[in-house]
């Protein structure tokens, strides 16, 4: 269903760029006859008129309809193209800069969006890339959390943090310590002591990536094993102390789950995220 909404909501929105790019050329190409009061191309502006607001109406609501971020794009391109037609055509002597800059702009504005979708998904297969090259050869280990810090930005509603953790390596070499910059739940905001398999390029600090909970499910073999050796080593919800030791005094269930609770009241969680959240904090007890 919701795909077939999203085709219409597609269909919808392109036609109005089409119709907004027709009036737009048709009332510039017409602007200078117009404006020597010839009464034909008078009636040929304002028959076109009607056309650009209800082609910018059909634009927004096939947006909303599905059509998303291309009917966007789509709507500044039909613009800069119905101005630029009109420059190339030479259609207004009076002012002959006038489409290009016009046009220019809104086409450039109209291909921002595409651009940013581009650069994200080969950020992505970079990232993914260079997971698939730790996993390889990078150096295996155990992470444990010492800090989690609040950046005070968030997205969608998630916050996010620059974690830091000392990594133990498997084969018993020395431990490392990695910081960076993640996104994560705002139901399940990653507490000090909290331990995951991790892995990281020993000779660059930039490369280093730890395991989630939701990475085990499709994971191999040996990355569950490593799962099971981070959840099987200590885990607290304390602070660190001095010495990098675990400070007595976590969070116990109870605490997290009012937390929660005025969380879900404060309706800053919704009801599902609230009850994926409560499962979560009794699995940890066991009920």
């Amino acid at each position: 269903m919701g795909d077939k909404k999203g085709m219409i909501g597609l269909i919808v929105g392109l036609a109005g760029c089409a119709l907004t790019a027709y009036a737009l050329y048709t009332i510039l190409s017409s602007a200078g006859c117009a404006a020597s009061m010839d009464p034909a191309c008078a009636d040929g502006v304002f028959s076109s008129v009607w056309m650009l607001p209800v082609g910018v109406v059909a634009a927004m609501a096939g947006m909303f309809m599905g059509g998303g971020f291309i009917v966007f794009s789509g709507l500044f391109l039909a613009i800069g193209i119905g101005a630029l037609a009109v420059g190339f055509m030479g259609q207004m002597p009076d002012m002959p800069f006038f489409p290009w800059l016009f046009g220019g702009l809104f086409f450039a504005g109209g291909l921002v969006p595409f651009a940013l979708v581009l650069f994200m998904k080969r950020s992505g297969a970079a990232k993914m890339v260079m997971a698939q090259e730790l996993m390889r050869s990078g150096v295996r280990g155990i992470g444990t959390i010492t800090s989690v810090s609040d950046t005070g930005i968030t997205i969608n509603n998630n916050p996010r943090v620059v974690i830091t953790m000392r990594i133990e390596p498997t084969d018993g070499s020395p431990a490392v310590e990695r910081s960076k910059t993640v996104t994560v739940s705002r139901v399940q905001v990653p507490r000090p002591g909290e331990r995951y398999p991790a892995w990281f390029d020993r000779n660059d600090p930039e490369k280093w990536m730890y395991g989630t909970d939701m990475d085990a499910s499709q994971a191999s073999a040996e990355v569950k094993e490593m799962f099971a050796r981070a959840a099987a080593g200590p885990s607290s919800g304390g602070k660190f102390g001095a010495d990098g030791g675990v400070a007595d005094g976590p969070d116990s269930p109870v605490e997290e789950l009012a937390s929660l609770t005025e969380l879900w009241k404060s309706g800053a969680l919704t009801d599902e995220e609230f009850a994926a959240a409560k499962a979560r904090v009794l699995a940890k007890i066991g009920r």
